[in-house]
């Protein structure tokens, strides 16, 4: 089978036997993937694995956090595409119990989105909303973000956007965004967004950037007693003003990836939209140049490997 294989350096095309399923796993035929933030990060040095790694996005069931359905968590967990090799192949094997049905109404490309509209979900599932929180902020309008985004309007939630593309910003007024703001025309981001909620800033602030040098603006944006939420993994150590953090009683969350299930069932309805989020599809025999060309144009939001 082709299998696009991390060499540390670059990706490259090779040839390699088909997976042997073990017992209880199962074959599964490849027929689109997502690049994601993460395979970025590796490609690019950031986030350190062990080479040759077929990229493209498994747990041990018997741990205290498996017990607890904290999946995620896993102490014996090995990642597809960061531990053990991935999807960016024509076959790849996986454990059985990881395996979903892709409703018949749903495309490959579109079922491409599950994984990053679950981590989009999970912002919520670990941030509680209350009665004061108006306004989120979502500062990184990938496709994460624009997810983000557009749960965010389903719960009732203010949308204030940040990027650096006015075609993003568009897409994030059709979703019923409330106040847009371009990142590379503005050149007090806090400010734009303290004088829309008159001066006391977003009641919650996203990072979906996967920029390091973006937190001081979130901070900033932030008002006391607020939330941010960061789901940005680029693999880098940034500082932060933890003083500022502190004396405004600040506080943040994480999280991670989360249900497949609340994911596919976001889609199948099709309360989430992400037809719109896909800008370019490449063939397997064209990843290195995928990966080369991912994140150049501003207006990248979506680049899915066809196979």
């Amino acid at each position: 089978m082709r299998a696009a294989v991390f060499n540390g350096q670059t990706i490259q095309i090779k040839k390699l036997e088909k997976p042997k399923p073990k017992d209880s796993q199962i074959l599964i035929k490849v027929k689109a993937v997502g690049i994601c933030g993460t395979d970025l990060a590796i490609a690019r040095g950031y986030y350190r694995v062990t080479t040759p790694l077929i990229l493209g996005h498994e747990f041990d069931f018997d741990c205290y956090f498996c017990n607890r359905e904290l999946y995620t968590q896993c102490i014996s967990r090995k990642a597809i595409g960061i531990d053990v090799d991935g999807a960016f192949a024509d076959y790849i094997a996986v454990n059985e119990y990881l395996v979903h049905q892709i409703p018949d109404n749903l495309s490959y490309k579109e079922a491409t989105f599950i994984e990053p509209l679950a981590a989009a979900y999970q912002t919520f599932k670990l941030m509680p909303i209350d009665e004061y929180d108006k306004n989120i902020a979502i500062f990184g309008l990938g496709k994460l973000g624009l997810l983000i985004a557009q749960i965010a309007k389903l719960k009732g939630l203010n949308l204030i956007l940040v990027d650096g593309s006015d075609k993003k910003l568009e897409l994030g007024r059709s979703y019923g965004a409330e106040h847009v703001i371009n990142r590379l025309k503005i050149k007090d981001i806090p400010e734009s967004i303290k004088s829309y909620t008159k001066g006391i800033g977003a009641d919650i602030v996203v990072d979906a950037t996967g920029n390091e040098n973006a937190l001081k603006d979130i901070i900033a944006s932030c008002r006391t007693r607020g939330k941010i939420h960061i789901k940005s993994t680029h693999g880098l150590n940034v500082p932060l003003n933890i003083t500022d953090i502190v004396v405004r009683e600040i506080t943040i969350y994480t999280s991670r990836c989360g249900s497949f299930k609340k994911a596919i069932e976001g889609l199948r309805s099709g309360k989430i939209n992400v037809k719109s989020l896909i800008s370019a599809e490449y063939d397997l025999m064209e990843i290195q140049k995928a990966f080369e060309s991912y994140g150049i144009h501003r207006d990248d939001i979506k680049t899915i490997i066809t196979i």
